[in-house]
């Protein structure tokens, strides 16, 4: 009894403890809005994308889906779990389905022509593959294989994680190889490479080496003048050659400057999953890291401009949460920012007890730094796609309140965030997207087993056209 007493004693004090920090750290009021079902979009089609497993409330980690339009809007590119491209056109016809055989796919990108489309995956050769956006014909591959190597008894594969492009036909990818050895220290190994529209590699960073910490992310701008990374490192007393946080290369591939972001208590390293983001003039760079830390940098000479706390780990019961930092993007000299679900530091994979203020939300900051708005959802933000005037947000599951009635696909206005439209989905919603001219939307819904068993959702993608 004495210990029933204490845990609830523990649970109330986290709840007024991190309550007195949302309201610390933000001057605004905000929480989960209700929406109306969607009245704004028509839709066009609804495709199941083949069967996958079923995930539960029990891990983190869930089913994938990337999502992607063309830049000129006609075309709507699906990247499944199960390693199948599929390309629909605006009116929701399927072109072309295609097999990327026994690979994984890591990352998905159009050519800014809209001629091609660009797939990263994860194999024993690691490749880059170029396909006709209108035939799915491949044009080329290249593979990360001879850089990174492979180790196919231990399963630690190459795999081109990352890849964006320029107006000028140039591709930018990432290759990683991540291995966890059996004495629990971990090794990296990491390239950045720059090709052609033909496929011939122009230039490779490091040029004779391999990273040696964590690169999973790149970003470049329109001109392809300057290109950002970012660099990790779980290994805190593993000496590594590359120990700043973000490098910025010009377009031969060589250091212009690099940024060190010292980690803040608890954390003994700086971590960003998917960013830093460049806008398409190369003045800011705008970044999140795990610890719920967001910034800006000047793009041209690397002096940070601001950094804002959206997420601050608070310890309870000798053990922190915190809801980490996920998603950058830029829109119109504003900054969006999001986070996810609250994790248990200890054992990030356990759910926990209550729900931190910060967890969840997408965040708006002007130039200057300041907070536009910020707005709370319901469940996991998976995914988050924009133009200029429209945030469109993937909402999945929530480990803590394990409500499905969260999961949908959400339509916020920049730079206020205010409501737009909303598309419910049983199923969590784990991917979006939306077409430059801001007519057509999309998500995909992944299937989910409830606590009692029950499957709800179905593996599918749903396109929907402005009415």
């Amino acid at each position: 009894m004495r210990r029933k007493i204490q845990g609830v004693i523990i649970i109330f004090v986290f709840i007024i403890t991190i309550g007195i920090l949302g309201m610390h750290i933000f001057d605004l009021k905000t929480g989960t809005t209700a929406l109306a079902p969607a009245i704004n979009y028509s839709k066009v089609t609804e495709i199941l994308l083949g069967k996958v497993e079923a995930h539960n409330y029990q891990r983190m980690g869930f089913t994938k889906g990337f999502l992607q339009f063309s830049p000129d809007s006609q075309y709507l590119a699906i990247g499944t779990d199960n390693g199948e491209i599929v390309m629909l056109n605006n009116k929701g016809k399927i072109l072309w389905k295609k097999s990327i055989g026994l690979g994984k796919i890591a990352a998905m990108e159009f050519a800014r022509n809209s001629r091609y489309l660009l797939i990263g995956e994860t194999s024993q050769q690691g490749y880059l593959l170029c396909l006709d956006t209108g035939s799915g014909q491949e044009q080329w591959r290249q593979a990360s294989v001879a850089e990174l190597g492979v180790d196919i008894q231990e399963k630690t594969y190459p795999g081109m994680v990352s890849v964006r492009t320029d107006n000028k036909g140039h591709i930018y990818a990432v290759g990683q190889r991540y291995i966890k050895n059996a004495d629990g220290h971990n090794e990296y190994r990491g390239r950045i490479y720059k090709f052609d529209e033909n496929g011939t590699r122009l230039a490779i960073f490091p040029e004779d080496h391999n990273f040696d910490a964590w690169v999973s992310w790149v970003s470049v701008d329109e001109q392809g003048e300057k290109i950002v990374f970012g660099t990790a490192n779980w290994d805190a007393v593993k000496t590594s050659l590359y120990t700043d946080n973000m490098y910025c290369l010009n377009s031969n591939l060589e250091k212009m400057w690099s940024a060190y972001l010292a980690p803040i208590h608890p954390y003994q390293n700086t971590t960003m999953r998917s960013s830093p983001e460049i806008d398409n003039q190369g003045k800011y760079v705008a970044g999140i890291a795990s610890d719920g830390r967001c910034f800006l940098y000047d793009g041209r000479t690397g002096q940070e401009l601001w950094q804002r706390t959206v997420s601050q780990p608070q310890k309870i019961a000798g053990v922190y949460m915190n809801a980490n930092g996920s998603n950058v993007q830029i829109a119109n000299e504003h900054f969006i920012f999001t986070t996810g679900n609250t994790y248990n530091r200890a054992n990030w994979q356990l759910p926990t007890p209550v729900e931190h203020p910060s967890s969840n939300s997408v965040f708006v900051f002007d130039l200057q730094g300041k907070l536009v708005n910020r707005h709370r959802f319901g469940g996991m933000i998976e995914q988050i796609a924009t133009n200029k005037q429209e945030v469109v947000t993937a909402i999945g599951r929530n480990v803590r309140t394990k409500d499905p009635g969260v999961h949908g696909l959400y339509i916020l206005s920049l730079p206020d965030l205010q409501s737009v439209d909303y598309l419910a989905t049983i199923g969590p919603c784990v991917g979006s997207a939306i077409s430059i001219d801001g007519r057509y939307i999309a998500g995909v819904e992944a299937p989910l087993q409830l606590d009692d068993g029950q499957i709800i959702g179905e593996y599918k993608v749903i396109l929907l056209e402005k009415k």
